[in-house]
């Protein structure tokens, strides 16, 4: 894709928490969110015919001192376009919500 497209990467669904999250906090790991956004480069497909999107987003550590740029391939399901907030779509004119 020229240019990439700005997507959201559902980071928690593919890099699960597992039992160590009962371990004490370290504010020098990596921090793990729901949804981080990211830019899309590409779509691949897979020999059983599903899709893979190359995508490049940043991990942040938990005392936000620094941060590393991941780039790799991501199934589909985890990957949804990012587009204006609702409030930026419509300006000043607001959109009928009843009758």
């Amino acid at each position: 894709m020229d240019p990439p497209a700005p997507v959201w990467v559902s980071v928690r669904k593919l890099l699960p928490l597992g039992t160590e999250i009962l371990a004490p906090r370290n504010r020098a790991g990596l921090r793990i969110e729901t949804e981080l956004p990211g830019l899309l480069f590409e779509w691949a497909r897979r020999e059983d015919g599903g899709l893979l999107g190359w995508v490049t987003y940043q991990l942040v550590t938990a005392d936000d001192q620094w941060s590393r740029p991941v780039s790799h391939y991501v199934p589909a399901h985890l990957v949804r376009r990012r587009g204006p907030a609702r409030r930026q779509q419509f300006g000043d004119r607001r959109p009928r919500t009843r009758g």
